[in-house]
């Protein structure tokens, strides 16, 4: 790829005619971009803090943690189960969540 600076042209050594393709040096890394994503919002870490302590909770239990109405909680319990931070059970007419123990001890081990 030709690039001008000035008058003068550069020949782009990466994405020229015989470059080499690169494979990722960290291949958890769009794991890890997809988590962050869904934990960077005041509103999804208290429901996770509040999920730790108590274990499991229904949605409207956790609508007292947040200063938001249930059905923002409910839309930002969504973001975390699409994430795999928590898990969905359904019990009676409820849906009961509790965090995802295997996510989290992969989160763990992504933080450098």
């Amino acid at each position: 790829m030709n690039e001008t600076f000035g008058n003068k042209q550069s020949q782009s050594s990466c994405c020229g005619p015989g470059a080499f393709t690169c494979e990722r040096v960290y291949p958890d890394l769009e794991e890890a971009a997809r988590l962050f994503r869904a934990l960077a919002d005041e509103t999804r870490l208290a429901i996770l803090r509040q999920l730790r302590e108590r274990g499991e909770a229904c949605a409207g239990e956790l609508e007292a943690c947040c200063t938001v109405a249930q059905p923002t909680v409910s839309h930002h319990l969504k973001v975390l189960r699409e994430a795999g931070l928590v898990l969905a059970e359904k019990q009676g007419l409820e849906v009961h969540y509790r965090l995802n123990q295997a996510s989290m001890e992969r989160l763990r081990a992504l933080l450098p």
